[in-house]
């Protein structure tokens, strides 16, 4: 087994920009890009070894059951976090039919999940800033968040949106460091690049799609060991999605979706 987090476009006709991350239960990362849909899906089924873990950052179910509105339930509770999401209607049926595609002719009992990797990155990002990253790797489930991983963004550096190039540097930077802390137990051959002020505009938009698969081998990782702190919140027919996340946020999600551990039932707990 191992995980392969896939970074992709909403479009399917978008070139280039799909970055994997593919992940050994010991943490060793390694980088792999495609630059169209059929080259991605043969480089996850190639990577893929038996019971292996993908993990797409697209919207794969609920896409369906809209209704008119733009975001699903999962969404929509993710937002009352303060984590800013896109539209999944924006994605339609993308997420659905790559997760088809994957999984035909199946004789690797592969299992496919949805991330989304800036919630990720937010939670980690959170613990680093109060200082407690090395609790992940504890097999006691607490409480490391508060309310005021609502109510403050200073601890939480925009890396893909922001204008300013120099400082866009510096928040990707602070990613890196992020990644290749040691709690997080990455190492990565060959080394992850970290950007500096020669990296072009294309080349800082194709490392941060590294980065952000980087971050779903992180939840990967913890699920793959069943580490207490993955969570899945949502459920098969309004859509759900692969976490992190502590007591406190998982009583915050489940006031209104359901959220549950590997093995249990998609319930309320």
């Amino acid at each position: 087994m191992n995980i392969i987090s896939v970074d992709l476009p909403w479009k399917p006709d978008t070139e280039r920009r799909r970055a994997l991350a593919i992940a050994g239960l010991d943490g060793n990362v390694k980088i792999a890009r495609a630059s169209d849909d059929k080259e991605l899906l043969g480089l996850a089924r190639d990577s893929a070894e038996p019971e292996s873990i993908i993990l797409l950052d697209v919207p794969i179910d609920g896409c369906d059951n809209l209704d008119g509105e733009h975001f699903r339930p999962i969404d929509k509770a993710i937002a009352h976090q303060n984590i800013s999401v896109l539209p999944a209607s924006k994605a339609k049926n993308r997420g659905k039919k790559l997760k088809k595609r994957l999984l035909e002719r199946d004789e690797k009992r592969l299992r496919v999940y949805e991330i989304y990797p800036y919630a990720i990155y937010k939670f980690l990002a959170y613990l680093k800033h109060k200082k407690l990253l090395e609790y992940l790797n504890f097999g006691k489930f607490d409480s490391l968040l508060d309310k005021r991983f609502r109510t403050t963004y200073k601890w939480s550096r925009k890396y893909k949106r922001e204008k300013d190039r120099v400082q866009r540097i510096r928040n990707m930077r602070y990613l890196y460091s992020l990644l290749t802390d040691s709690s997080l137990g990455l190492t990565f051959s060959p080394p992850l690049h970290c950007p500096d002020i020669s990296y072009t505009g294309k080349g800082l938009n194709e490392l941060c799609d590294e980065y952000d698969a980087c971050l779903g081998a992180v939840v990967g990782l913890h699920f793959a060991n069943n580490r207490s702190y993955a969570w899945i919140a949502g459920d098969t027919k309004t859509g759900n999605m692969l976490i992190l996340a502590d007591q406190w946020l998982v009583g915050q999600l489940r006031l209104e979706i359901p959220v549950y551990r590997l093995g249990q039932k998609e319930q309320r707990l």
